[in-house]
């Protein structure tokens, strides 16, 4: 568990509304190998934009692109141990918070759920399944 790399970005898209920039809290219960976790994010998701020129190369205006990314931060804390994080979109940067370690972890989100995979791209991803509370 202590190289938990969590899909969780991809999980809180997919819980937030569609608007151009938002913010707020998000909260999960975890089976983190058959011991209950308590997964919290604070998310803020920023919509892209660009600039729009008149003939003569002036700025003319500013508009969304339809782009965004989602910035979060938060903790994942067990009876065993207690880790936070920070992330953008898909994937976040875990630190153990007991022996300072540090691993990367994607974030799914499937309706109320949230897989949450381990080292994704190796050795031996490790999936986590947590629900909305």
């Amino acid at each position: 568990m202590k190289h938990l790399t969590l899909a969780l970005a991809a999980t809180c898209v997919a819980g937030l509304p569609a608007t151009a920039q938002s913010q707020g809290t998000l909260s999960y219960t975890c089976n983190l190998d058959g011991v209950a976790g308590q997964l919290v994010a604070q998310y803020e998701v920023v919509g892209g934009s660009g600039i729009t020129q008149g003939p003569t190369g002036d700025i003319t205006g500013v508009i969304g692109t339809g782009d965004s990314t989602i910035y979060y931060q938060g903790q994942l804390t067990s009876p065993m141990a207690s880790y936070t994080f920070t992330g953008e979109n898909q994937f976040a940067d875990f630190t153990d918070m007991a022996s300072y370690a540090q691993f990367r972890v994607q974030m799914i989100a499937e309706g109320n759920q949230l897989t949450l995979i381990a080292n994704p791209f190796g050795p031996g991803p490790t999936q986590y399944l947590c629900q909305a509370n």
